[in-house]
């Protein structure tokens, strides 16, 4: 049952129009727009000269403008910042014309009748009720700007992955055709002594299983490379092949340091701090609303037929107390709270999730720093195995199987660093995604 006590402190009848001189009402429909345009916003695919360290990110930074992904964050955000305003409407001046045109029966005849009335009202205090909701209004407005933060921060991270993996890609692949090019006249030495009958059949089946198996390797890192390039492609919006360079690596410290950055930075942790203080801030403005509050209203009814002597003007306090609404409220103020335990509990797991998501990269970060450490060493004595090896053949002391065997080893142990380096920089660039943030000082709304 819904118990609505209305009263009129104090009101006045008038047949003067006059009373509305006082006041200037205007229109501020014309405010509700967004700050945004996308219909023409990058409708082009972006334009790019070359691809390197310097003009990493700001190549990057157009990627992310054009991505459809980041354009819907964009427009739900502008969504968002419309909402607020028709919020605040409710406390601005309210105006509302009428007008009843017709036959009226009146004294057996039909006569033609016009009426127009003006109704104004403005609410003068509700115990902070819409404030608090365009407070509310705020911090989901907040939580928008870090999801669109979040989103480009997404699509940058993705873009360095595509680039570091197509880099190394591509050196692995030099490597395997250098390889092969090297190991091919020593396989044609192979095969003519082989013919010749005069070297072990094992041995020389060892070394063209060897070889052929390296063939292999680069026909199928032929493949991963073109599948990483049209990646690459896809994500930066090319139309055609462009020469890339390799990105360099940045400074990474202890874990714990980028633990504290990440908690204070991360868009996603504080889009969702911004949600939970909204939820709070709006069950207190329901709370308000169980408060009574107080409208200044006024109108002017006149007919057309000599409206100044038959019109009749009204303006007065108006106390509004909702008495029982059968509980509605309250059971608003309890999904609320039902609402901020579950955002709370979502948050703590984000956290902790995302925090051991950076505890692994920080390991696997220098994990492959100490590998790339020891694989360094490893290829110089395969290199110096491999030269030995050349020498002794030109006096004979060494087979040019071994030869062979050593080119493919050598090779293969590259082949070893170029992946560890790739994921020593992957890691790199995922920590400080997960703490400072790829584009931390962007403003991108």
């Amino acid at each position: 049952m819904l118990l609505f006590l209305s009263f009129f402190l104090f009101g006045c009848q008038t047949n003067n129009f006059d009373i509305f001189n006082t006041h200037k009402f205007t229109n501020n429909s014309k405010e509700i727009s967004s700050s945004f345009s996308f219909q023409n916003r990058n409708s082009k695919p972006p334009k790019y000269n070359s691809f390197s360290t310097k003009n990493a990110k700001t190549n990057i930074k157009k990627a992310i403008l054009y991505h459809p992904t980041f354009k819907k964050s964009l427009a739900s955000l502008a969504q968002r910042k419309s909402n607020i305003k028709q919020i605040k409407a409710s406390k601005e001046s309210q105006i509302n014309f009428q007008a009843l045109g017709g036959y009226a029966w009146v004294d057996e005849n039909n006569e033609l009748g016009l009426t127009g009335s003006v109704n104004y009202s403005k609410l003068l205090y509700d115990y902070g009720a819409v404030d608090q909701a365009v407070e509310a209004e705020k911090l989901k407005i907040k939580a928008a700007e870090f999801e669109v933060k979040s989103q480009a921060e997404t699509i940058a991270f993705s873009a360095y992955q595509n680039w570091i993996n197509l880099v190394s890609q591509q050196k692995i692949l030099s490597i395997y055709k250098k390889g092969i090019k090297n190991a091919a006249p020593l396989v044609e030495k192979i095969d003519k002594i082989s013919l010749s009958g005069i070297a072990d059949s094992t041995l020389i089946l060892r070394a063209r299983k060897e070889y052929s198996e390296t063939i292999v390797k680069m026909k199928q890192a032929e493949v991963i490379e073109k599948g990483l390039n049209e990646k690459f492609k896809d994500i930066f919006s090319l139309t055609k092949d462009y020469k890339i360079d390799a990105l360099k690596p940045k400074n990474v410290k202890t874990l714990k340091y980028h633990s504290n950055l990440m908690i204070k930075n991360s868009p996603v942790l504080n889009a969702k701090r911004a949600l939970i203080k909204s939820l709070e801030i709006t069950k207190e403005s329901l709370e308000a609303q169980k408060n009574p509050n107080l409208t200044l209203r006024a109108g002017v009814n006149a007919p057309a037929d000599n409206p100044i002597q038959n019109g009749s003007a009204n303006v007065g306090l108006l106390l509004n107390y909702i008495y029982d609404d059968g509980g509605k409220i309250d059971a608003q103020i309890e999904n609320l709270e039902n609402q901020i335990s579950f955002s709370e509990i979502d948050y703590n797991n984000y956290l902790k999730d995302i925090k051991l998501e950076l505890s692994v990269a920080h390991k696997a970060y220098i994990g492959a720093g100490e590998t790339k450490n020891n694989l360094l060493e490893l290829i110089k004595l395969s290199e110096d195995v491999r030269n030995n090896l050349n020498d002794q053949l030109a006096i004979g002391r060494a087979k040019l199987q071994d030869v062979l065997s050593a080119e493919v080893n050598l090779a293969n142990n590259k082949i070893l660093l170029l992946n560890t380096e790739r994921d020593l920089l992957l890691n790199i660039y995922k920590i400080q995604y997960l703490s400072a943030g790829l584009f931390s000082n962007t403003k991108w709304y």
